[in-house]
C-alpha cells in the first residue's frame, strides 16, 4: 500500500476513534454510572458514583469512587488514580491539579508523582464536565416604551378608574386593585377576563405569543394562542414553554401525594418524557447531530435522547 494512503487511513481511524469517545454518555444503572453510546450499546460497566463526559483537558472522563475522583479512560483503564477528595482533577500546564481533603497539588502528568502545592487556583476547577448552569434574567416593560398605538387600544382604561402594573412583554389592567386582564403591545391585542377564565401571564415560543390562563381558585393554570384558542386545559400547576429549543414542560398534581407533582416533558417531535428534562449537548448518533436532554435525580444528570432513548435505569 502506498504510504500516502496508509497514513490517510490510520488518519480517519484514530479520528474515527476519537470522536467515538466524545459520544459516550454518562449511563447510571441503579444507583452505579459508566458509559455508553447514542444506541444504548454499554461501553464501561456501571461501576462508579458519578461520571462525566469526555473531558478534552484531561484525555478522558472524570469518575468517582467512594468520595474520591480519578480519570478513566474508554476502557475504564485508570489516567488518574482515585485521589482526588470530593474536586474532580483538573489540568494546570503540565500537570495535574488533585485536592487532598486540605489542599490542592500538582502531580507530574508523566510519573503521577506529587510534586508541589498549587497555589493559583482558578474560580472553576473542573473543565467541560457537563456540570454546569446560567441564569437569563430579563428587565421589566415600563410606560415610554407605548407607542400611539397602544394607547388607542388602552383608551377605555386610561383613566382614574383603572390602573396598570407593567409586565414583561405584557401589562396587566387593574380596576379596584384586582386584575381585569392583560394587554400584549406586540400583538396591539386586549385579553380581558371572564368568569371562568382569568389571563395571568405570556410566553413566547417559538416566535410566537401565548396567554396563561388560571381559573377563580388561581393555583391551576392552562395555555392559550393568541386567537384565545384553548391549547392546554387549566388542570396544570405549571407550563414551561422553553423558547429556542422546541420542549414544553408541564406538571399536574399527583392524586396520590398531595405534596408532590408530576412532570412530563414533550420534545419537538411530540414525543413524551416522564420527568422535568432540560436541553443538553448535542452528540452524533450514527453520523447524525443527536441532541441530549437532562433531569435532575439525586443531584446528577440523568440523560435521555431526542429519539426517547433513556439512559439510565432504575
Amino acid at each position: 500500500m502506498d504510504i500516502k494512503y496508509l497514513w490517510i487511513f490510520l488518519l480517519f481511524i484514530s479520528c474515527t476513534m476519537f470522536s467515538q469517545e466524545l459520544d459516550y454518555i454518562p449511563y447510571r444503572r441503579g444507583k452505579v454510572w459508566g458509559l455508553c453510546d447514542a444506541n444504548r450499546r454499554v461501553m464501561v460497566q456501571p461501576q462508579y458514583y458519578s461520571i462525566s463526559f469526555y473531558d478534552h483537558s484531561v484525555g478522558g472522563f472524570h469518575a468517582e469512587q467512594n468520595g474520591k475522583f480519578g480519570i478513566i479512560d474508554k476502557n475504564s483503564i485508570q489516567i488518574m488514580p482515585f485521589i482526588s477528595e470530593g474536586i474532580p482533577i483538573s489540568i494546570s500546564g503540565d500537570t495535574y491539579v488533585v485536592f487532598d481533603g486540605f489542599d490542592l497539588y500538582r502531580y507530574s502528568i508523566k510519573s503521577k508523582m506529587r510534586l508541589d502545592r498549587f497555589v493559583t487556583v482558578s474560580n472553576t476547577v473542573l473543565n467541560d464536565s457537563g456540570w454546569s448552569s446560567s441564569k437569563t434574567y430579563e428587565g421589566k416593560m415600563i410606560r415610554e416604551s407605548l407607542d400611539e398605538e397602544d394607547w388607542k387600544m388602552l383608551k377605555p382604561f386610561d383613566n382614574d378608574q383603572y390602573s396598570f402594573n407593567f409586565r414583561i412583554n405584557y401589562l396587566e389592567i387593574v380596576l379596584n386593585n384586582r386584575s381585569i386582564g392583560i394587554y400584549i403591545p406586540k400583538l396591539k391585542k386586549i385579553f380581558l377576563d371572564t368568569p371562568n377564565i382569568t389571563h395571568v401571564g405570556v410566553q413566547i415560543y417559538n416566535g410566537k405569543f401565548y396567554v396563561v390562563t388560571t381559573d377563580s381558585n388561581g393555583w391551576l393554570f392552562g395555555l392559550m394562542d393568541e386567537n384565545s384558542n384553548e391549547l392546554y386545559p387549566i388542570k396544570y400547576l405549571s407550563i414551561a414553554l422553553i423558547d429556542g429549543s422546541g420542549i414544553i414542560i408541564l406538571s399536574e398534581p399527583d392524586p396520590n401525594n398531595q405534596n408532590n407533582r408530576i412532570f412530563k416533558t414533550i420534545l419537538p417531535d411530540n414525543r413524551i418524557l416522564d420527568g422535568e428534562f432540560y436541553p443538553d449537548s448535542k452528540i452524533l448518533k450514527n453520523g447524525y447531530p443527536f441532541q441530549l436532554y437532562f433531569k435532575m435525580v439525586d443531584g446528577q444528570k440523568n440523560y435521555a435522547g431526542e429519539d426517547g432513548t433513556l439512559y439510565f435505569e432504575g
